[in-house]
């Protein structure tokens, strides 16, 4: 059941905040873009305990999640673009090509923050890719992973300004972020 003052209860300190979001190398966008995501973060779990603590499935509780991403981006500078779930569209400049690697293999993420389509003048614009699981054991971790690091490379063009991998953790009924990363040359 969702508590009534869900919204108002957002209590970040400072030094939460800086420890999380700091990184000398990450511009001062892509700290912003992780302050969001920590803010959607506080508000889901401050609402969403139950998905988690009652063992939902990921795609439940990724797409209630989206809600709440959905809603920080829509209220911040970033108003107009767009979070879809398993969006695999935009490649290689063109916005209906499946989303592949070198090697043929499907390149999707769970969740996304992006503008839809392709621009001739500035390509695709992508912010964030999220990888979500329910279980932290690196093993079943490893392939979100490394579609991560991809993602927020240039090699790739899929050129993401942060990936992260956020773990729904059982035990405290909690979203949280499990590892980060950030494309370098964006």
């Amino acid at each position: 059941m969702q508590h009534a003052s869900c919204e108002h209860n957002k209590k970040f300190t400072l030094e939460l905040l800086n420890y999380l979001v700091y990184n000398h190398f990450m511009t001062e966008q892509q700290k912003r873009l992780v302050r969001i995501v920590l803010q959607a973060i506080e508000s889901f779990n401050l609402c969403e305990d139950y998905l988690i603590s009652h063992d939902l499935s990921e795609r439940c509780i990724c797409s209630k999640f989206a809600q709440y991403l959905d809603r920080e981006i829509q209220s911040s500078e970033f108003v107009g673009y767009k979070t879809d779930i398993e969006y695999n569209r935009g490649c290689a400049g063109n916005e209906y090509a499946l989303k592949r690697m070198d090697d043929g293999k499907l390149m999707v993420a769970d969740l996304i923050v992006h503008k839809r389509g392709y621009d001739a003048n500035y390509g695709f614009d992508n912010l964030i890719c999220i990888e979500m699981k329910k279980c932290s054991k690196e093993s079943k971790l490893r392939s979100d992973l490394e579609r991560l690091k991809k993602m927020t490379t240039n090699d790739y063009g899929f050129c993401y300004k942060i990936g992260l991998m956020l773990v729904a953790n059982a035990c405290d009924g909690k979203l949280e972020i499990y590892k980060k990363f950030y494309n370098e040359h964006c």
